[in-house]
């Protein structure tokens, strides 16, 4: 066995507080696990070991505190964040129904509207500070009433927050003066909060309303309460002042994004990655582990430095620069595992509303130095000096928020424009708004449901470079069609009026990346066209391997050689009087560790590359696919789905579908492709495992298990909880 290396420094000090990333990075540089001597605490610092930490909960277990000194963890331990088994369950399960995506869609407008009453206002200002102004208006506002707190509990809530992030950390000068800040909160939460005083219809108060009803044990009430109280606000403020500042040093950043509002939400977890508002977590150990040949005993107080992890060079190439671009789910910004922080959705909804009030309003962003807050556990900004330049827009005239959400809200009526015959048996159409206003903004890989016919839903990707006055997709005459291919290519004619719906995403361009190869096939050609233009409009390297049968199959085929572009295309035909096919083993084999791969096309063309990608140890998060169709087997054995919000279970039978069962019980779940290749189903899973059969999700995602496409997966444990 190694030695754990060492690393003696003050992990709370204000020198390390202020400015710690030169000592996250020498902290990995050490090692995945080192020994912290000022604390007596070992700590993981790399993004994998600290990702398995987490998800691990039964040997890192957080029922013996999460501080980092005993003083404080027999202080602070009992919450959810410091719980398990039974009593996290409960308490989790009490506290996370009004923050679960669904229940916040009744709170969203009024997000919404008090984002861009913020907005409105801070244009009217020559210069404003980016944290009493900005970050703590919607936290401190819209949240704060939410959880229904009297008075007193509502003007204390930050300064009571403040202090019990400092207690979670060690017993410094800061821990210890917040004892009695901490104290003050845990009376007012036992003998003051009580139901009577508290909102009606709150957060807090149904808490009570559980208690009533036999749901929630009356001593876990108040300590449930404390979950509302504390990471509502200090969390999100953090991550809310980290993309403002992020934003305003990096404008090339912003102007991406206002060229791309679907990037919003990958903006603020970029934010959330940058801040890591909670910069650790302790855990202790059930048993002895062994991480790279160092033993971490039993009984062992471990840290888990979120911060250290989310800059880890491993994971996020270039960790210091803020890129809107990267996936949005790598992050341990809201941790992982049974433990994973509940309100993250709120945090997002929030920012993702701040962003979209600013899209169509801010033209520029201008902020100063920042003075850093010194906590114990959170990292953020005290102060920091900004200035918007941009125009003020009436809410009620603004047309750019149509075109700024980051997931579908619902139906666009169009008109076909134009109808071109670009291959045999393929047509393009050009589509755009019945009413000519601007169609919603997309990202490259997108696609939309065309409604054909009553009951009748397919997907097409949208192609080209980009334009938003009307949008661009090919259909390709299926011979085993459905009903799909055949009723657009009989009726789809130029001037007809048809129903689509706002475009969405689930094959995401790395705009980051120093390199990308595309790989289509056939009608594949669409999705990759597009990422194609954007690749080159971004002056990025990259190949595109363009595979067909022959010229008279190929979409747009005697278009490619006026493609500004056209120098990095290569094409493979399989029939001809040159044929050239493509070697997809010698192509992945050459290929630089670091390169990105999209993939696009019939099934055996995807398979042969995936394959040949595994076999050239390609990383699997490198490895991006799209697939149009898919066949998947359904049958299995019968199970039990619970909807989370009513407790109500419904049997699964065999051969029946997660979705067909709910719609059996009058259940309507959005769907769209019902064989596992669009993502419109994909539903929270709160607890079980799932049988993925899907084609959507990817493997982390998968392995992750906190989503189910309901319209083919199903159960590999008897019962099914999903955020229903």
């Amino acid at each position: 066995m190694n030695p754990t290396p060492h690393y003696d420094e003050d992990f709370y000090s204000d020198g390390f507080i202020a400015d710690p990333w030169p000592h996250y990075a020498k902290m990995r540089a050490l090692g995945p696990v080192v020994w912290l001597p000022r604390h007596q605490n070992f700590a993981f610092t790399h993004h994998a070991t600290v990702a398995a930490a987490v998800r691990d909960h039964e040997t890192f277990i957080s029922g013996r505190g999460v501080a980092a000194d005993d003083a404080a963890n027999e202080m602070t331990r009992g919450n959810s964040a410091a719980s398990d088994g039974a009593r996290h369950a409960a308490i989790r399960s009490a506290t996370s129904v009004p923050l679960l995506p669904g229940a916040l869609e009744a709170v969203r407008a009024q997000i919404e509207s008090s984002a861009e009453e913020l907005i409105e206002n801070l244009l009217a200002k020559e210069s404003f500070d980016a944290v009493a102004d900005f970050a703590r208006h919607l936290p401190l506002t819209i949240v704060r009433e939410l959880v229904g707190l009297p008075d007193f509990g509502r003007d204390n809530m930050l300064r009571w927050a403040n202090a019990t992030f400092d207690l979670l950390g060690v017993q410094n000068e800061r821990g210890a003066a917040a004892v009695d800040v901490f104290m003050e909160q845990r009376r007012f939460a036992q003998t003051q909060a009580k139901p009577e005083v508290l909102k009606p219809a709150s957060w807090t108060r149904r808490l009570f309303d559980l208690v009533d009803q036999g749901l929630l044990a009356p001593d876990l009430a108040p300590v449930a309460m404390r979950d509302y109280l504390n990471p509502s606000l200090d969390t999100t403020i953090s991550a809310i002042g980290q993309l403002i500042y992020q934003l305003g040093i990096n404008p090339d950043q912003w102007q991406l994004l206002r060229k791309n509002p679907d990037l919003a939400r990958g903006a603020a977890n970029e934010a959330v990655r940058m801040a890591s508002p909670v910069r650790s977590f302790a855990r202790h150990t059930s048993r002895d582990v062994e991480i790279a040949g160092s033993i971490v005993p039993q009984g062992a107080r471990v840290m888990m430095v979120f911060a250290c992890a989310n800059r880890d060079e491993r994971v996020f190439p270039n960790p210091d620069k803020f890129d809107i671009t990267r996936n949005p789910r790598h992050h341990l910004g809201f941790g992982s595992g049974i433990h994973m922080c509940v309100g993250q959705h709120l945090a997002q909804l929030e920012m993702v509303s701040i962003l979209n009030a600013m899209l169509p309003r801010v033209e520029d962003i201008a902020v100063g130095k920042p003075k850093i807050a010194l906590n114990n556990t959170i990292y953020g900004y005290e102060s920091l000096p900004a200035t918007f330049r941009g125009k003020s827009k009436a809410r009620s005239n603004s047309a750019f928020s149509a075109g700024t959400r980051t997931s579908p809200r619902g139906t666009i009526r169009a008109r076909i424009l134009s109808r071109e015959s670009v291959a045999e048996d393929v047509i393009a159409l050009s589509i755009a708004r019945l009413d000519g206003g601007a169609l919603p903004a997309w990202a490259p890989g997108a696609h939309i449901d065309v409604h054909v016919t009553d009951g009748l839903v397919r997907q097409y990707s949208l192609t080209g470079p980009g334009r938003i006055e009307a949008y661009l997709i090919a259909v390709q005459r299926e011979a085993q069609s459905k009903g799909g291919s055949i009723n657009i290519h009989s009726s789809f004619k130029e001037g007809r009026e048809i129903t689509i719906s706002e475009p969405r995403c689930h094959f995401t361009l790395i705009e980051g990346a120093n390199r990308s190869v595309l790989f289509s096939g056939g009608i594949g050609l669409t999705p990759i066209l597009s990422m194609a233009w954007r690749l080159y409009q971004l002056g990025r390297d990259f190949t595109w391997h363009l595979s067909a049968r022959n010229d008279s199959r190929l979409p747009w085929a005697n278009d490619l050689a006026d493609l500004p572009f056209s120098n990095c295309i290569q094409l493979h035909l399989s029939e001809g009087s040159e044929p050239s096919r493509l070697d997809a083993r010698a192509v992945m084999s050459k290929l630089d560790p670091g390169t990105h791969i999209y993939i696009c096309g019939p099934k055996a063309y995807m398979d042969s590359l995936i394959n040949a990608a595994a076999e050239a140890g390609c990383d699997d998060e490198h490895v991006h696919c799209e697939h149009f169709a898919a066949e998947i087997d359904v049958d299995g054995d019968p199970f039990t789905v619970v909807l989370a919000h009513s407790g109500k279970g419904i049997s699964v039978g065999p051969g029946e579908t997660i979705l067909q069962a709910l719609r059996r019980e009058g259940i309507e779940i959005e769907s769209s492709c019902q064989n596992g290749v669009c993502g419109t189903c994909v539903t929270r899973l709160l607890e079980g495992k799932a049988d993925h059969r899907d084609l959507v999700l990817t493997a982390a995602e998968k392995a992750e298990n906190s989503k189910i496409a309901v319209c083919c997966s199903r159960a590999q444990t008897p019962r099914l909880v999903l955020d229903i």
